[in-house]
């Protein structure tokens, strides 16, 4: 099922979708649109021609919204367009850099620690941390395959991805943000039990981390 946004953009020219998400209160809705719509066949050929596989497409495009839209929410990357040449080759060259940069940390997690968190400066709370420094060693890396076995198993998708998520260091905020457009893209919609649409923030985050932890570690147990 294909998500049907609120706004009909297809009429709309790129700068006046980007306006859009530039003005205050800031039109997330419409900057998926550009990039999951749009702009999605440029964004495919951009990846084609980086790697064959496409395992991490999803994950690239996503840390392109999320490196447009910056970390407090600005658009600040997006606000320094400054119109000399189309949206779509700006957007190429954005676009390219941004995945050159990321694709070797997905595929290979360099320089990374594992860990599925929720705050690691807690010391009262558990962790389930794996460091990576480059050549493990063979109990180390037969630990992280156990992981990634449980976490193939976890039934609930949002749990998947929210883990996932984690692992690769993204926070609560972060992983919403990610995981609204995953919902989008995918038209999924859940309501609560007073039939309400859910919309994920970190609070859900943390539910489905918490829930995820707790399945794990039953997992794990089991294998």
């Amino acid at each position: 099922m294909e998500f049907q946004y609120k706004l009909n953009y297809k009429n709309l020219s790129d700068r006046q979708i980007v306006d859009a998400v530039l003005t205050i209160p800031h039109n997330e809705e419409a900057a998926a649109y550009l990039l999951y719509n749009r702009y999605a066949p440029l964004l495919h050929k951009i990846y084609a021609q980086l790697t064959d596989d496409k395992t991490w497409y999803d994950d690239c495009v996503n840390e392109l919204f999320l490196h447009l839209r910056g970390n407090n929410g600005s658009w600040h990357a997006l606000s320094g367009f400054e119109w000399r040449c189309t949206f779509g080759s700006w957007l190429k060259g954005v676009a390219r850099n941004k995945f050159i940069e990321v694709l070797p940390k997905l595929i290979e997690n360099q320089g990374q620690n594992l860990s599925i968190d929720n705050d690691s400066d807690n010391p009262e709370q558990p962790t389930i941390q794996l460091p990576d420094h480059g050549i493990e060693d063979y109990e180390r890396q037969q630990l992280k395959i156990l992981l990634m076995e449980a976490i193939g198993q976890l039934k609930d998708d949002d749990q998947r991805f929210v883990i996932l998520k984690r692992l690769q260091g993204y926070n609560s905020k972060e992983i919403a943000v990610l995981l609204q457009k995953r919902w989008q893209k995918h038209g999924i919609q859940k309501y609560n039990n007073k039939h309400e649409l859910v919309i994920p923030d970190a609070a859900y985050v943390d539910v489905r981390t918490q829930r995820a932890k707790e399945n794990l570690k039953i997992i794990i147990v089991s294998l």
